[in-house]
């Protein structure tokens, strides 16, 4: 995997009685040390005339307890559900928009530049606890997050209540391979679908 990817499996937890026996499932597998834990509120944000929707890009500004992390992310590259996209994270000091923080990536400067005088403004936001474990499965290095809470799309509110598998270093089989042993053992089913994507869903209902 290269700078900049994120590689990862999302699985939609069917039934809420699940949560703590994947969870104890997690925690049979090499981990060392404990989950943590972690109290997310993102706000996705674009332009009035949708111009990153428009371009492929997903900015987003996560409060993750008392830290702020900023997110670019790219198209999705994969026709699977194993989604491989362009992450870029940088830490901030508020949940307000700022997109210059990125100027100094080459492949998105271009497209940014053209919108730094323009509003954004907030068009998603999801509230939820992520369970994040590092395990070791196979060859490889993986994230397991647990996520439960809500996505807002202004009078309408979704269930988060998802698993994501994220490859840190290894192959991407292993995210796989874990993937499918996890859907063996409990009722849950590979989502194409981001949390962006579903409150965009949700908000367009309206």
């Amino acid at each position: 995997m290269s700078k900049n990817e994120e590689i990862e499996v999302k699985l939609q937890i069917n039934n809420s009685k699940d949560l703590r026996y994947l969870s104890h499932f997690i925690s049979e597998l090499y981990r060392p040390g404990p989950p943590k834990f972690f109290h997310m509120s993102a706000c996705y944000y674009d332009t009035e005339n949708a111009f990153l929707q428009k371009n492929h890009i997903v900015y987003r500004v996560r409060k993750e307890n008392n830290t702020y992390i900023a997110t670019i992310k790219g198209k999705n590259q994969s026709s699977d559900f194993l989604a491989r996209r362009l992450e870029i994270n940088r830490q901030v000091g508020s949940i307000c928009p700022n997109l210059k923080i990125f100027d100094d990536i080459e492949n998105i400067r271009d497209k940014i530049n053209l919108i730094y005088d323009d509003q954004l403004i907030p068009i998603v936001k999801n509230f939820f606890l992520r369970q994040q474990s590092t395990v070791f499965f196979n060859q490889s290095k993986l994230e397991a997050a647990i996520d439960t809470g809500h996505i807002y799309g202004l009078s309408i509110t979704e269930p988060i209540q998802e698993i994501e598998l994220e490859l840190k270093y290894g192959r991407k089989e292993d995210v796989l391979s874990l993937a499918e042993i996890l859907k063996t053992h409990f009722d849950l089913k590979p989502s194409m679908q981001s949390k962006f994507s579903r409150g965009l869903k949700i908000k367009n209902c309206i």
